[in-house]
């Protein structure tokens, strides 16, 4: 194992701050399989079990199991990890621009496309090697503004030659679910088995361009602009791990097992576990909903994430104590109830809960904010 530290500028004078990355295997080994938690800094499920996940690497790599190379950026937002108010980590979007920071990532086909005009032969495997170079060319050439925006361009320096990319957040009150696109969906299938998703949301274009999208969605343009002479070599996903308050040693732990399952079935290491799971169901992210609060209020729920629902279902209620007045929370859609908020009040036109159904309710950005 090595470690790499990343030094990133600070925002003002007498400031810096660091990147961690820590390596398993030789660069240029594959599959190369990265893994990171904490990109929304208020999301602590994934970062410990990429804890004990860096654990049982170091043994993996000690009885010589390690076949890939595998990265594990286990704080991927050391900005967001330092900005608190009131005495609450803000974690989600940066105090200075309150820009998401799972969002706004380098759109690499739209950078590297003019460039690779001409420069693809009929090897699809020697055209990979062309394209992640070609990315990686466009990403060193990239202006730096702001703070966030180098935090961005340094994380995809690690990932735009990467088979594959995990990006580990959590919910407020959730199942564990994943994001995911059509690409590779044997991944996908064996993703669900050994982390035990209960829900994959599929889409190719979910809008906002997240981490996770920002790394399949350029080879889908490619192919798009140069045919099948361009390959899908990439799986990205977000996995949600279950909720914010989910954080324990023995949770992480089993997490992490699955991590290596995972990893053991897509060749990164050998001998590791089997999947110890059913597959997720699959669901399309268009078809998952989200509830808001008809008025401002106290929110308390009859039913819980993992319930299955009947479009029109009492979920909950908002009550107005003041005014004696209570309304209900129904069901948008017929399906799984996946998530709800963590606060027990609430806003007039806030977010509530979210149900994943089979009918396509929505169109545009797919994405919460």
């Amino acid at each position: 194992m090595r470690t790499e530290t990343v030094p990133l500028s600070g925002p003002s004078p007498g400031t810096t701050r660091t990147l961690t990355r820590h390596h398993w295997g030789q660069d240029g080994d594959r599959p190369k399989v990265y893994l990171q938690g904490g990109l929304h800094a208020d999301e602590m499920p994934g970062p410990l079990a990429l804890y004990h996940l860096m654990q049982l690497l170091d043994e993996a790599e000690a009885e010589g199991r390690i076949a890939g190379h595998v990265v594990v950026v286990p704080l991927a937002n050391p900005i967001g990890l330092s900005e608190w108010l009131l005495h609450k980590p803000v974690g989600r979007r940066d105090l200075e621009g309150a820009h998401n920071f799972n969002r706004g990532y380098p759109d690499l086909a739209a950078l590297a496309g003019d460039g690779l005009e001409g420069q693809l032969g009929p090897d699809p495997a020697a055209n990979v090697a062309t394209v992640r170079a070609a990315f990686g060319k466009a990403l060193a050439g990239m202006k730096i503004e702001t703070e966030v925006d180098e935090l961005r361009i340094r994380l995809m320096e690690a990932t735009h030659d990467a088979d594959i990319v995990l990006d580990l957040h959590c919910d407020h009150r959730a199942v564990m679910h994943l994001y995911a696109s059509t690409a590779r969906p044997e991944i996908t299938d064996l993703l669900g088995r050994c982390t035990g998703s209960v829900l994959a949301l599929i889409e190719d274009n979910s809008g906002g361009n997240a981490f996770d999208e920002a790394h399949t969605a350029p080879w889908r343009a490619l192919q798009a602009r140069f045919g099948d002479r361009v390959p899908s070599p990439c799986f990205s996903t977000t996995l949600e791990y279950r909720g914010q308050n989910d954080v324990s040693d023995a949770t992480a732990s089993g997490d992490a097992e699955g991590l290596m399952a995972f990893l053991a079935g897509v060749g990164a290491l050998t001998h590791g576990p089997a999947p110890g799971y059913g597959p997720a169901e699959e669901m399309p992210l268009a078809g998952a909903v989200e509830f808001m609060a008809p008025m401002g209020g106290i929110v308390s729920w009859v039913t819980q994430p993992g319930d299955r629902v009947i479009e029109g279902q009492v979920l909950g209620h908002v009550t107005d104590a003041a005014a004696r007045r209570r309304v209900d929370i129904p069901a948008p859609t017929t399906g799984l109830l996946f998530r709800q908020e963590l606060w027990t009040s609430c806003l007039k036109g806030q977010g509530l809960c979210h149900v994943a159904g089979l009918e396509i309710r929505r169109q545009g950005d797919l994405l919460s904010n």
